[in-house]
């Protein structure tokens, strides 16, 4: 009986976390937690291409060091070739993560700024609502300051 009680309370208060929010803020949680997925990836695929890019370090100085004749200019221009490729990609992906963060947190913004205002509303409904004996043992700022918070 107590497990199905725990069960019970569980599953109850996930039903709570959005109370306030409607499809469109539920959308943007979505879209947003998707967005801060996407940018939590760019760290470990800049990390994969710095490896690249050190292996690059290697092949070059060992293609040089294996050649009895060395063509200096050549090496350089490959070499800068597999440079710019990886600053590319660097750029590429630090552009891909400003958008994703973006998006995520003007999408987190959004959504709890409706959400906010949903909440505020409803709690000056329900103070218009009180009796008068209510307005007369309250505080004169407390319900300004309980608005703005």
């Amino acid at each position: 009986e107590r497990k199905k009680e725990r069960i019970q309370m569980s599953l109850g208060m996930k039903n709570k976390h959005f109370t306030f929010a409607d499809a469109l803020d539920i959308i943007l949680i979505i879209v947003g937690s998707i967005a801060a997925v996407a940018a939590g990836t760019g760290q470990p695929i800049i990390i994969i291409i710095f490896g690249q890019m050190t292996n690059s370090f290697v092949v070059t100085s060992s293609n040089v060091s294996t050649v009895k004749w060395s063509n200096k200019f050549l090496t350089n221009v490959l070499t800068l070739h597999v440079f710019h490729s990886h600053a590319y990609y660097f750029v590429g992906i630090g552009f891909a993560v400003l958008l994703c963060s973006f998006f995520e947190i003007w999408t987190f913004v959004v959504a709890s700024a409706r959400q906010a205002s949903r909440i505020r509303d409803k709690f000056f409904f329900a103070v218009l609502h009180q009796e008068m004996a209510w307005f007369d043992t309250t505080p004169i700022g407390t319900l300004n300051t309980r608005l703005t918070e």
